[in-house]
């Protein structure tokens, strides 16, 4: 977070005092990694004292999975703690991951790495890529994949800006048009 997220943050003008990154949890006076199976109570607790909270980033979402991540039931299971903190807070949660590899032409869904679940159990499922324009040069794109509750077509454009967050602090950026 320090040197990617934070910055590119900054840049944004976002306000950092709603912004908070959960990268361990505290068990018995020891510092271990997050685990959504064992620390979602202490998460909705913490939230629930910042009050207000709308959204959770969960990056990279196969975080949320302790066991096997191409198994269905485990990526369910797994998921299912967040599922419930989500609509206990009213909150929606973005998970983000990457596309398998050498899957270009077969459905964006589908190329989602890891088990087909991780697309199944959310509601949405966004993707950003980098295509050839009609005029031969790349452009980035943001589209709906999936989604069961609206409509699953659509495309936005964007583009990715260089900027300097604070002195001596360079980053990347996407611009809001």
């Amino acid at each position: 977070p320090a040197d990617t997220l934070v910055p590119r943050l900054m840049g944004m003008g976002a306000d950092r005092d709603r912004i908070h990154f959960v990268e361990a949890a505290r068990i018995n006076g020891e510092v271990v990694p997050f685990d959504p199976a064992r620390d979602m109570v202490d998460l909705q607790a913490a939230a629930e004292k910042l009050g207000d909270v709308r959204l959770l980033i969960v990056d990279p979402i196969v975080s949320a999975i302790t066991g096997d991540s191409h198994k269905n039931t485990e990526v369910r299971r797994g998921m299912q703690p967040l599922v419930d903190l989500a609509n206990s807070m009213q909150a929606a949660v973005v998970g983000i991951t990457h596309l398998s590899k050498g899957t270009a032409g077969r459905d964006p869904t589908e190329r989602v790495t890891g088990s087909i679940a991780f697309t199944a159990v959310v509601r949405v499922v966004l993707l950003a890529a980098k295509v050839k324009g009609d005029d031969g040069k790349d452009k980035r794109i943001f589209v709906r994949s999936k989604s069961n509750i609206g409509p699953d077509d659509g495309v936005f454009e964007y583009r990715v800006d260089q900027v300097t967050a604070a002195p001596g602090v360079p980053t990347s950026i996407c611009p809001l048009y």
